[in-house]
């Protein structure tokens, strides 16, 4: 009961905040009196929340943005401007990240905000990189170092140095990239900054092992160990191993290598990451193989090709199979090495078949680009021939200047009227497609509302009605000792209790949702732990229709989500497969790895769903009923969209009528790869 309570409470406030659109960040704002503390306000929530929430992000930059430029904080102004081109770079939409980081420099120099202006030229020459313009990132990454180097800001400047020297490292001038480098190493040093130190070294190391100085190298990758012991960090240890391991084998220093793979490799094994475990068990293997040391060159390699299977990665493949194959030939093992030669070689045509078309893309995109440069050019030139001509018209237009001012005149006229009554026509327009989405917003606002209050009225009351006639009828057969029909009514009495308490389990929870109250905190999670610990809950329901439950999954599985959301989404979905399916069916419940996200399915051999269902499935409207009459109102489904949705997956279904129906939704995997080369300031 007090669960209920709280439910109607909760009900009643989201039901208000979703009629008014009243979101956290506009509650807040409506707490701040001062508007110049809203601008600050948005711009903080916005800096920290882009990354997870890119449309709203996107949304209060842009009112940011407005609210700044109409009261002139011109700083605030710019501020908006980066966090939207920030939100857009991450959206890969380079020429709006571009004009966005224009737009913000005009605004700070405005304000005359030296530090904005500065901050903005370290965004814009991080997105040069990204698009190989390097000259351009120069002229910005020197003209903020002059800046921060003036105000001793020793971190951003150390930053600088180091996307200098990777700019160099990219146009192969390997001199320059040293030398910016070890600017930036050495300011790290004195003012013990030792990420960026960290960074530097490696960077300079790996200069040094593409011009196949590994001594060098390994003296720089050795001065990490040093850093990593005042700064430690489980990821980068297990790398600088790798490294250091990587240059002994260069050497030829075998022992010394194989010593360093192999304390990556246990770090790795830790950390979990399964392609930095391949390329320490490849170093191994390869160590091995030059000391003669076959068996265990042969046992490393099986292991990263394993691996390799495991996470789709058909390169890793490739080199484990080719490798296996030489191991095998030396030890004369024909038989076996021919089948991994025939792997190799399928691999490989695989290989060269994505590779080929995406070089065709490349040639593609190289030639649309060069033919929109020619007729740039020609563009030009006809606009340079035009001026020409243009010119030796100036000449008889001013001769006859007096006698076509009034013409002249006339036509300018219209014209500007023709613009004005064209603009008023827009503007009319505009306002006239406002007034109709939010007439639109409105309507599916009260749909909602009224479709809420419709299940609590009918869906709810009905099983609890149930529930009180069944209470009622226990008490008569206790009275009349009618013992033996006590046990079919209490089955009853429990499949309404249930009913009562998933409907109210998913109001609730679609409410908190609504209301922005919902906690989402994602964690790792064992995928076959967390489906056979639901299976379990709903064994006897399956019992009870006579339905066997199975689980099919391959291999482990770890996926990166909110447990409690991840929870409710797979037992709404089981328990619509047993509402309905038939009585003797099968109910499957199943995982697998799809690249970087895993893909779980629960599917039935039940009644099935029709195409007209089916695309109306995700909609608060939809009702149906189960094989035994069982009432649903579609709220389940609506909240596994929202979960699923908040967890970056998605959510489908498939189905044919009399032929059984699959749910499937994808979440994250756990896995995932660092890559450390370069740093942006945001």
């Amino acid at each position: 009961m007090q669960k209920l309570l709280l439910f109607t409470f909760i009900l009643a406030f989201t039901i208000q905040s979703f009629g008014q659109n009243n979101s956290f960040v506009d509650r807040q704002l409506d707490s701040i009196q001062d508007v110049h503390e809203q601008i600050k306000f948005l711009n903080d929530w916005t800096g920290k929340n882009y990354r997870k929430h890119l449309n709203e992000a996107l949304f209060y930059s842009e009112k940011c943005f407005e609210l700044a430029k109409t009261n002139k904080n011109y700083s605030g102004a710019g501020d908006a401007l980066i966090r939207i081109g920030l939100v857009q770079r991450r959206k890969g939409n380079h020429s709006a990240t571009f004009s966005s980081y224009t737009q913000a420099l005009s605004y700070y120099e405005t304000a005359q905000d030296s530090i904005g202006i500065h901050k903005t030229y370290l965004n814009r020459g991080s997105l040069f990189i990204a698009t190989e313009k390097y000259k351009s990132a120069l002229k910005d990454y020197f003209e903020s170092l002059q800046f921060f180097e003036k105000y001793n800001d020793y971190n951003k400047t150390s930053i600088i140095y180091n996307n200098i020297g990777l700019i160099y490292k990219r146009l192969k001038d390997y001199k320059k990239a040293i030398q910016y480098y070890k600017k930036s190493a050495k300011i790290s040093t004195e003012n013990n900054l030792n990420s960026t130190l960290y960074l530097s070294n490696t960077n300079i190391a790996n200069i040094y092992s593409i011009q196949n100085k590994f001594q060098e190298a390994l003296s720089y990758h050795k001065k990490n160990l040093d850093v990593l012991k005042a700064k430690p960090n489980k990821y980068r240890l297990a790398q600088t191993y790798h490294n250091i391991g990587a240059c002994f084998l260069e050497m030829k220093q075998y022992a010394m290598a194989i010593d360093y793979q192999k304390q990556s490799l246990q770090l790795k094994e830790k950390i979990g990451n399964k392609n930095l475990i391949i390329t320490s068990l490849n170093g191994l293997s390869q160590a091995n193989y030059v000391m003669g040391n076959l068996d265990d060159a042969l046992n490393y390699s099986k292991r990263a090709y394993e691996l390799g299977k495991e996470i789709g990665h058909i390169d890793y493949q490739k080199n484990s199979a080719s490798r296996i194959f030489h191991i095998l030939t030396h030890q004369h093992q024909a038989d076996s090495a021919l089948r991994y030669w025939e792997i190799y070689d399928q691999l490989k045509d695989s290989l060269i078949n994505k590779e080929s078309l995406k070089q065709v893309t490349e040639i593609q995109t190289k030639y649309e680009a060069e033919k929109k440069e020619a007729q740039i050019a020609l563009l030009k030139k006809e606009n340079n021939n035009k001026a020409m001509q243009r010119n030796g018209l100036v000449v008889i237009l001013i001769l006859i200047a007096a006698y076509a001012g009034f013409i002249v005149y006339s036509y300018y006229s219209n014209k500007k009227l023709t613009r004005l009554l064209s603009l008023q026509k827009s503007r009319i327009e505009w306002s006239k497609e406002l007034l109709d989405c939010r007439n639109k917003e409105l309507k599916v606002s009260n749909q909602t509302k009224n479709k809420l209050f419709q299940i609590i009225s009918h869906d709810l009351r009905s099983p609890l009605a149930s529930v009180s006639g069944i209470s009622h009828l226990i008490q008569i057969l206790l009275r009349q000792g009618r013992y033996h029909e006590l046990n079919e009514t209490s089955q009853d009495l429990n499949e309404c209790v249930t009913r009562v308490l998933n409907l109210t389990d998913n109001l609730l929870s679609w409410s908190l949702n609504q209301s922005g109250k919902l906690p989402f905190t994602p964690v790792v999670i064992p995928v076959k732990k967390l489906l056979s610990g639901i299976l379990e809950i709903y064994k006897t329901g399956a019992q009870q229709k006579n339905i066997l439950l199975e689980l099919s999954l391959s291999q482990n599985l770890f996926v990166y989500a909110d447990r409690p959301m991840l929870e409710t989404v797979v037992r709404n979905l089981l328990n619509n497969a047993l509402k309905f399916t038939p009585e003797g069916g099968l109910i499957v419940l199943g995982a697998g790895i799809k690249e970087d996200h895993t893909e779980i399915y629960i599917e039935d051999s039940g009644v099935g769903i029709s195409d007209e269902a089916i695309s109306h499935i995700f909609e608060l409207d939809t009702t149906s009923s189960g094989t035994r009459g069982e009432k649903g109102n579609g709220l389940g489904l609506i909240l596994c969209k929202d979960f699923i949705e908040r967890n970056h997956g998605k959510i489908w279904v498939e189905s044919e009528e009399g032929h059984g129906t699959t749910f499937r939704f994808t979440v994250p995997n756990a896995e995932k790869i660092y890559v450390e080369e370069s740093i942006s300031h945001q």
